[in-house]
C-alpha cells in the first residue's frame, strides 16, 4: 500500500480558510515502501514459525508467508481506497466503523487451531498497525499542508503590508516642488526648466522604485540630493544643505528599500526647518562602522517637541512607516533611531549590514 500524497506547491485558490489538501494518491514510493513492509512481515513470521516447527523446510515456510503477505497486501488496497481516500474528508469515526467491519476478514482466513491462535491475533495487530500508519501519515500531511497555508498567508500579508507601506510614503515634496516651479517660471525660466528636469528624474526613479524591492544606496543618495536641491528653491536662503559621504563605492552599493531616505529628509524640513523663522541646516551623513552602513539625517530646526514623529505608529506614515520597512527588510537592528540634535534640532538615523543581508 502507499501513503497519501500531497503536492508540494500551493495554488493561490487553495490559500483560504476552508482549503483542504488534495486527495491522497498512490505513488511509486508508497507502493515500494508497502512492499518492503510486507516482505519484512513475511520474513519475521517465517522465523517465528520456523522456531515452532524446526522440522519444516525454511524455504517452504518463507514461500508460504510471502504468498500470504501478498494476499493481505492486495486485500488492503480496496480498504485503503475506501477508508483513506474516499472517506478522506469524513469524520474519523466513520472510518473506524468501516475498519471494525473489514478488519477481521483477513484475520478470519487463517486456520484457527490451538497453536495458530497467536497468528490470528498477529494478523489483527498487523492490520491495526498498517492502517494506523496510513492515517497517521495522512494527518501529518494535513498538518504540513495547513502550515504551508499559514506560511503562504503570512507571506501574502507581509507583501501586501510592504506594498502598502511603500505606497504610503508622503508625496508632499511633489506638491511643494510644483508650487516652487510655478513661482520660478516667470522670473527665471531657465531655472524652472532645470527644476522640471530634476523633478522628472525624481518621478522616474520613484516609479521605477515601486517595481523594485531594493535599490543601491547610491541611487537613494542621488534622489535625496535632487530632492534637497528642489527644496532649496522653495526655502531660498532659509535652508542650507550638507551632504557628507564617508563610505567607499562598495558600501554605496548596499541595497536599501526604495524611497527610504526621502521621508527622513522631508521630516527634517517639515517639522524642523519650516516652523523656524530663520530656517536652518539639513545634513545627510553616510559612513561605515563595524561592517554596517550608517545613514544619518540631522537638522538644526525647532526640534522634536512633544510629538516625536517616530512615535506616531498608528498613522502608518512618515518615519514610523520607514522604520517598519527597514525592520521588515533587515530585522529590528535596522529600525530608526532618533535623538535631539545639539545644540538644536532633530536627528534620525539607521544602520544596515554592509552587504545588505539581514543579521543572523
Amino acid at each position: 500500500m502507499t501513503s497519501a500524497n500531497t503536492k508540494d506547491g500551493l495554488l493561490s485558490t487553495d490559500v483560504g480558510k476552508n482549503a483542504a489538501p488534495p486527495e491522497p494518491e498512490m505513488t511509486w514510493t508508497g507502493v515500494g515502501l508497502a512492499i518492503i513492509g510486507w516482505l519484512l512481515y513475511a520474513l519475521l513470521y517465517t522465523f517465528f514459525i520456523a522456531r515452532q516447527q524446526p522440522a519444516s523446510p525454511f524455504v517452504r515456510i518463507l514461500a508460504g508467508q510471502v504468498v500470504y503477505s501478498v494476499i493481505l497486501g492486495v486485500y488492503s488496497v480496496p480498504i485503503w481506497w475506501i477508508t483513506v481516500r474516499e472517506m478522506n474528508r469524513l469524520h474519523w469515526g466513520w472510518s473506524l466503523c468501516v475498519h471494525l467491519i473489514l478488519g477481521p476478514l483477513p484475520a478470519a482466513t487463517t486456520e484457527v487451531a490451538a497453536n495458530y491462535q497467536w497468528i490470528l491475533f498477529g494478523n489483527l495487530t498487523i492490520y491495526a498497525i498498517q492502517f494506523a500508519i496510513y492515517h497517521l501519515v495522512r494527518n501529518v500531511q494535513r498538518l504540513r499542508y495547513r502550515e504551508r497555508q499559514a506560511t503562504a498567508l503570512m507571506a501574502r500579508a507581509r507583501e501586501q503590508r510592504l506594498a502598502a507601506l511603500k505606497a504610503q510614503v508622503n508625496p508632499h515634496f511633489l506638491f511643494n516642488t510644483l508650487n516652487s516651479i510655478s513661482a520660478t517660471l516667470r522670473r527665471n525660466p531657465e531655472q524652472a526648466r532645470e527644476m522640471i528636469a530634476k523633478l522628472s528624474d525624481m518621478m522616474r526613479y520613484a516609479l521605477e522604485g515601486s517595481e523594485r524591492d531594493l535599490v543601491p544606496l547610491r541611487e537613494e543618495l542621488n534622489f535625496t540630493r535632487r530632492y534637497l536641491d528642489l527644496e532649496q528653491h522653495r526655502f531660498s536662503d532659509r535652508l542650507e544643505v550638507e551632504v557628507d559621504v564617508q563610505a567607499d563605492e562598495e558600501a554605496l552599493d548596499t541595497p536599501v528599500p526604495p524611497m527610504v531616505q526621502q521621508p527622513l529628509v522631508e521630516n527634517a524640513l517639515r517639522h524642523g526647518i519650516a516652523p523656524k523663522k530663520e530656517g536652518g541646516t539639513v545634513a545627510v551623513r553616510i559612513h561605515t562602522e563595524n561592517n554596517r552602513v550608517y545613514v544619518h539625517v540631522e537638522d538644526t530646526g525647532v526640534g522634536p517637541g512633544d510629538d516625536d514623529p517616530l512615535s506616531a505608529l498608528e498613522n502608518g506614515t512618515g518615519l514610523a512607516n520607514t522604520s517598519t520597512r527597514l525592520e521588515h527588510t533587515y530585522g529590528p537592528e535596522a529600525a530608526l533611531r532618533t535623538a535631539e540634535n545639539e545644540p538644536t534640532g532633530f536627528a534620525v538615523w539607521f544602520s544596515i549590514p554592509r552587504n545588505g543581508c539581514p543579521d543572523a
